[in-house]
């Protein structure tokens, strides 16, 4: 009996919704439909089965009409027909906005000629992220922290010392940034929240004492060794989502701490340098399912400064269970009156500091002339 093509695609466009699905440079959602079936549907490969009844009931019926007997069969189907199939079409959005600048750079050449190849992405985000370096390399904690407060460190400033005040986390606990880049992110969260022991981890390192060099999908930690894996603006340059998120898990404490912040949707669509993106804090907690004991934060927010390509940033702050018996997290309530009054108040109190250190300089240069 042959398929019926026309019921396939009504069942696969009820379970692609391209904004619920993380999007990857290279790959179509029909190369992902096992990964959205299981994500975004819950779909029990073991049992065949989807907790949603509806769905659950398109399901039978397709295989039932066209003899199928697994939601393996009817994947298989799907992309040996996917000419035939107008759902076929359903892509992620992909552009090649800003390439213009790499055109000439040798690794973005070598890049172009095998996309596939893991050391070449590497390479050329390498470097890229040494441009970016170069552009502005703030190496002081508080320069950083009041360069960064629009979009960047708040309100983790707040929630993190928060967690410390809680004993929840400690003074000499390992923490890592990754992808840090700039200096000046290490030494915020060692000077600016007390986080002694914090340490970055980038592709490359300026200053080894203080960043490992090193891919953020194999780093060189111990399992359950790190409390706080923090990152920014990084989750959308990885090649292979996932493997990035069981690789923080892994080095990870069983009741650690993970900070993600991310830009996205992208305006114009998945690149060769953001080769993902998430799209949404739900796309997030998807990838951490079962492992989330605490969501501390989380919101979508439009970015004010130093973020271009992606309509709003998408930030998470959780405590994890890697037990794996958390069914559903606790959702914190965060208060904001509380953080708006903290935030004014620190805001000025590094303003102070920046204008007193101006005012020292400026005095010792007087007295030296």
């Amino acid at each position: 009996m042959p398929a019926d093509n026309k019921l396939i695609e009504r069942f696969l466009d009820s379970l692609i919704d391209p904004y619920q699905c993380i999007d990857t440079y290279g790959r179509s959602y029909l190369d992902d439909l096992e990964l959205i079936v299981a994500e975004n549907h819950r779909f029990d490969f073991k049992s065949q089965t989807f907790p949603d009844q509806d769905t659950q009931n398109w399901f039978k019926r397709i295989c039932a009409a066209s003899q199928f007997q697994t939601i393996e069969e009817i994947i298989s189907y799907v992309r040996t027909h996917r000419l035939d199939l107008d759902i076929a079409n359903l892509r992620p959005r992909t552009a090649f906005q800003g390439e213009a600048l790499f055109e000439h750079e040798a690794s973005f050449q070598e890049l172009r000629s095998d996309e596939k190849s893991v050391e070449k992405s590497n390479e050329f985000q390498r470097i890229w992220s040494l441009q970016s370096f170069s552009d502005l390399p703030i190496e002081d904690a508080v320069s950083y922290e009041h360069y960064m407060s629009y979009d960047r460190v708040n309100p983790w400033t707040y929630l993190v010392r928060r967690e410390v005040r809680r004993k929840n986390l400690h003074p000499e606990d390992p923490v890592i940034c990754i992808g840090n880049r700039w200096v000046g992110e290490i030494r915020y969260f060692r000077e600016n929240l007390g986080l002694k022991k914090t340490m970055g981890v980038d592709l490359f390192s300026t200053a080894p004492d203080l960043v490992v060099a090193a891919d953020m999908h194999d780093m060189p930690f111990a399992d359950n060794s790190i409390k706080m894996v923090f990152n920014r603006g990084l989750i959308n340059k990885s090649y292979d989502v996932r493997l990035f998120v069981r690789e923080m898990l892994r080095v990870l404490t069983p009741d650690g701490f993970l900070i993600v912040e991310t830009p996205g949707p992208y305006e114009w669509g998945v690149t060769r340098l953001g080769r993902t993106d998430i799209k949404s804090v739900q796309n997030l907690l998807r990838l951490l399912r079962g492992k989330v004991r605490r969501v501390i934060y989380a919101d979508e927010t439009k970015p004010k400064r130093y973020v271009h390509d992606g309509t709003r940033l998408v930030r998470l702050f959780i405590q994890v269970d890697k037990s794996g018996c958390t069914e559903e997290p606790i959702w914190e309530k965060f208060p904001r009156q509380r953080f708006e009054i903290y935030d004014s108040i620190r805001r000025e109190w590094l303003l102070w500091r920046l204008r007193a250190r101006r005012w020292l300089a400026l005095a010792n240069r007087a007295r030296k002339a």
